[in-house]
């Protein structure tokens, strides 16, 4: 019995870790990640990450990255019909819009109760999480991390006061914003790229490492899975995947956007290899 309580513990403590692939924009995209997931019979579960915006939601606007907003809730029913995970990555530089664009997600037949939210800008005060949170959702938190002594690799909302920069910040703010939400999140993501493929540093003494480790030290903060992206490809997911799982063994999730697409369109060769690398990492 011991062995077995010791296993259900492992197993209720992996199944929060996933692989994401973000910026899915069609059904034809997911069809050929489906039949990937089905062929290759990966360890771990697989989150598509579909791209939505206040615009995109209100004025059907819709770019390479982005599905038509008409077609979300056919994608997530499908996701689920593949075994695969849908995560909305939602776009809003006003607190006062997430609340009625996240019903509209719902209306449009996303199942929020089997859905993960991650919120791509903006960190959302804690009431509006409270609110997004009795809608079902799961919520990924991205702490306020950015490059941000590049105009080019600094994205324009992440460069407000409280925004720590990736080379120079300090872990402090960073976890504070983490632990007065702790209670309505399930995942924190550490993410200085914001789709632009910033190389991820994984340092001993780089931010990101420093931050999973004062996450990881706090008990308060046990419940919730540590997701990392940045510059993350099929060449280097071994490497990173490895690295990440060393010092945060059963709490790593990683997530890759520019690293498999070419010419900013998704390459399904390299979601297939990417998939397989990380797979092979855990392994060995």
């Amino acid at each position: 019995y011991l062995n077995l309580f010791k296993y259900l513990i492992t197993f209720f403590l992996m199944v929060k870790n996933f692989v994401s692939v973000s910026a899915v924009s069609d059904r034809k995209e997911l069809a050929e990640i489906g039949k990937i997931s089905k062929t290759e019979r990966f360890e771990f579960p697989i989150v598509i990450g579909y791209q939505v915006s206040n615009s995109s939601i209100n004025q059907g606007s819709q770019n390479s990255r982005q599905p038509k907003f008409t077609e979300l809730g056919n994608l997530d029913r499908e996701t689920r019909d593949y075994g695969l995970i849908t995560a909305v990555h939602y776009y809003t530089k006003n607190n006062d819009t997430i609340v009625e664009d996240l019903e509209k997600v719902i209306e449009s037949g996303v199942e929020s109760s089997s859905a993960l939210l991650q919120f791509n800008t903006l960190p959302p005060s804690l009431d509006i999480l409270k609110k997004v949170g009795k809608m079902g959702f799961e919520i990924i938190f991205k702490v306020a991390v950015s490059d941000k002594q590049s105009s080019q690799r600094g994205y324009a909302v992440w460069k407000g006061e409280d925004v720590q920069d990736v080379e120079r910040g300090e872990v402090v703010p960073l976890v504070n914003q983490v632990y007065d939400r702790r209670d309505v999140i399930s995942y924190v993501m550490f993410d200085p790229s914001h789709g632009t493929n910033l190389d991820l540093n994984l340092d001993e003494g780089s931010l990101a490492v420093r931050f999973g480790k004062e996450i990881t030290a706090r008990g308060e903060l046990d419940n919730l899975g540590l997701v990392y992206a940045g510059g993350i490809n099929p060449k280097n997911v071994g490497k990173l995947g490895r690295k990440l799982n060393s010092f945060f063994p059963n709490r790593i999730s990683v997530d890759v956007e520019s690293g498999v697409r070419v010419g900013n369109k998704l390459d399904l060769d390299l979601v297939k290899d990417y998939l397989i690398n990380y797979q092979d990492a855990l392994k060995n």
